[in-house]
């Protein structure tokens, strides 16, 4: 089911759209819903890793990001991005993740 939005641009951004849809071929809102399509999976990261940087757990934030908590992770090192965490809370975590099927290694984390 596809809804239609209204939005008001400047007009440099409509050349520039126009611009877009003549080179491939398409019309300019093809290309609105690609740039659109494209751009949510970024934004949402982008949230993602704002939220843990403002304390969110890292399971949560990869959840809004729409993502594993491995590629977030991963996407956090790139960034070169810390913070303070709560190790109590990182031990949930990883007990959920990788302790889910192994009760020995589960309780190993929990003893750190």
């Amino acid at each position: 089911m596809s809804s239609s939005i209204s939005i008001r641009v400047d007009k440099n951004v409509v050349l520039e759209l126009d611009q877009l849809a003549k080179l491939l071929g398409v019309d300019r809102a093809t290309v609105v819903r690609k740039i659109i399509e494209e751009g949510m999976p970024r934004t949402r990261l982008e949230i993602g890793i704002t939220l843990y940087q403002k304390g969110e757990t890292m399971e949560r934030a990869a959840e809004i990001s729409g993502t594993s908590i491995w590629d977030l992770v991963e996407e956090a090192h790139l960034r070169r991005i810390t913070r303070l965490f709560d190790i109590e809370q990182e031990k949930q975590l990883f007990t959920r993740v990788l302790g889910k099927d192994d009760s020995k290694l589960k309780e190993k984390i929990l003893r750190l």
